[in-house]
């Protein structure tokens, strides 16, 4: 099922998803999301897939978010032709040695009826290292949590790049 969702309608499920998320509150953030969520995060490689992988990676990133005093501010919201969201933000964390640093990331967050189905982050290299460290080592070995390049399509055979584009201009 698609959504409906208007983008003041998105910003304002957005708003009680980000809410819960600033107070720690697990179980409000995923009152937001479908029963069967899918996160990717491209920058580090993870495919998370289901409510309870998608748990533990609240767990993870919330604490860490905390720890460093994650906070981010929004620059675009647009809204894609299939109906999703896109948000372009600049966040603000302290980096290992406490000192108070900017990076940015841009999350494209598809819907269901009237929930938050799927998210992908794609994050900068310095808040990609901060998100990892929180994530840890063993976070690949966590039920539904994969790696991204198992997803991910066979390859198109190489072709003829010019007579493609002029056969389908919208690949």
């Amino acid at each position: 099922m698609a959504t409906t969702l208007t983008l003041d309608q998105m910003e304002e499920l957005l708003a009680i998803h980000e809410m819960a998320e600033f107070n720690l509150d697990i179980d409000g953030t995923l009152a937001t999301l479908v029963e069967n969520p899918v996160y990717e995060f491209p920058a580090l490689n993870w495919h998370v897939e289901g409510l309870e992988a998608v748990r533990e990676t609240y767990v993870r990133l919330l604490h860490g978010g905390d720890v460093r005093n994650f906070w981010a501010e929004k620059r675009t919201h647009a809204i894609t032709a299939a109906g999703s969201l896109i948000r372009e933000a600049h966040v603000f964390f302290d980096d290992e040695n406490g000192v108070r640093t900017t990076g940015s990331y841009n999350v494209v967050m598809d819907f269901e009826g009237d929930k938050i189905k799927a998210e992908r982050m794609y994050m900068d290299t310095g808040f990609a290292r901060t998100v990892a460290q929180f994530f840890g080592p063993d976070f690949g070995e966590i039920p539904g949590v994969s790696r991204l390049t198992d997803k991910f399509p066979p390859p198109v055979p190489r072709l003829d790049r010019a007579a493609a584009h002029a056969a389908d201009s919208n690949h």
